[in-house]
């Protein structure tokens, strides 16, 4: 797999809003998209209206609670389950359910799931399972293969050596750095992990993570990185997008974000993360309730019910993803600080007109 020039950071610091790629040109963009279920109870509406892009070079991260759609946008972005509106474009083509297209996003797009040993078949050897996208998309010859294999093993961090072992002889992550081989085998130019580290040991899951920022950095590979970890985010991500109940909710670079959130969600998302100091005063109040179901999402906002900002026209409006400079956050504060500052803008334009009049 060779190395496309490519000025990210280095893998000792969280990135800054300089590192962030450009989105002039998109390598993934998703407009509107809404992928329902139905089932006896009703309508399940797990993606309600998502609009996204990833550059190339870039890792967003999407967070939020369990439920909130993070897992079910990274599928239906790859097929495994059926948009029912909006469109997905992979280097500015449109991909449809089947075509050209989508085979282009299944070799240049790879998906890594949570649990590497559900994901890596038992009966194949790392060898054969790391071999087998490359016999079925590159046309090599049996040595070229085997040394294709044992150089993107080394790549990730696993001794060649090891090539006939079985999935169930290794530890889990020499498991999950398999799966990223085989991801690799293709030569993509994006990867989507979901909750690609949650399931291994925190010093384990250090080891990937630092894996994959020297992978991104020597490939140029885009990540759209699914996690409930916000210390994590901010070690990896360029930008993040917050979802809750199937809707993005608050989008940022990760500096913006994290030293300022402006939607009450990514406050109280932010305040859980544990502190050093157990006497250390919470920013925002605890979020009160659980997440209501997507069966019957809440009229208006649908942080409402749990939100400590909440006023009347938060249940009466469905408040619009509002673009605040670079960042976008859904809710009425935001439009409100919005107002404010155009107003702001207006009479400090009118007083420097009536002084230079």
């Amino acid at each position: 797999m060779s190395a496309p020039p490519s000025a990210t950071r280095s893998t000792d610091a969280p990135p800054t809003a300089a590192d962030v790629p450009s989105l002039q040109s998109p390598l993934l963009e998703v407009e509107n998209l809404f992928v329902h279920f139905q089932t006896a109870a009703g309508v399940v509406r797990a993606v309600d209206g998502v609009d996204l892009a990833l550059a190339r070079g870039e890792t967003l991260a999407i967070v939020g609670e369990s439920g909130s759609g993070k897992s079910t946008l990274a599928r239906a972005i790859m097929g495994i389950e059926l948009a029912h509106r909006g469109s997905i474009r992979f280097e500015g083509r449109t991909v449809l359910a089947s075509g050209p297209e989508r085979r282009a996003l299944y070799r240049h797009l790879q998906l890594i799931f949570q649990d590497p040993e559900a994901s890596l078949n038992p009966r194949l050897t790392i060898g054969n399972a790391v071999a087998e996208p490359i016999q079925i998309h590159r046309r090599l010859t049996r040595p070229e293969r085997r040394q294709a294999v044992e150089e993107l093993l080394g790549h990730v961090g696993i001794d060649p050596a090891l090539i006939d072992r079985y999935p169930h002889e290794l530890s889990g992550g020499q498991r999950q750095r398999v799966s990223i081989a085989r991801a690799l085998a293709v030569e993509p130019k994006g990867l989507i992990l979901d909750e690609a580290v949650s399931a291994l040991d925190v010093s384990i899951r250090a080891q990937i993570l630092n894996l994959l920022v020297d992978l991104q950095r020597r490939f140029g590979l885009a990540y759209l990185f699914i996690t409930h970890d916000l210390g994590v985010v901010r070690y990896l991500s360029h930008r993040v997008a917050v979802m809750y109940l199937g809707q993005i909710v608050e989008q940022a670079q990760t500096e913006a974000l994290f030293a300022n959130p402006i939607h009450p969600y990514t406050r109280a998302l932010l305040d859980s993360v544990p502190k050093l100091d157990p006497g250390a005063p919470r920013k925002s109040a605890a979020l009160r309730g659980d997440v209501p179901s997507p069966l019957t999402p809440p009229p208006g906002c649908r942080f409402h019910t749990r939100c400590p900002q909440a006023w009347d026209r938060c249940s009466a409006e469905i408040p619009r993803l509002l673009a605040l400079g670079p960042r976008r956050a859904r809710c009425f504060l935001a439009e409100a600080m919005t107002t404010e500052a155009t107003t702001a803008t207006s009479m400090t334009a009118k007083a420097m007109t009536e002084r230079d009049g």
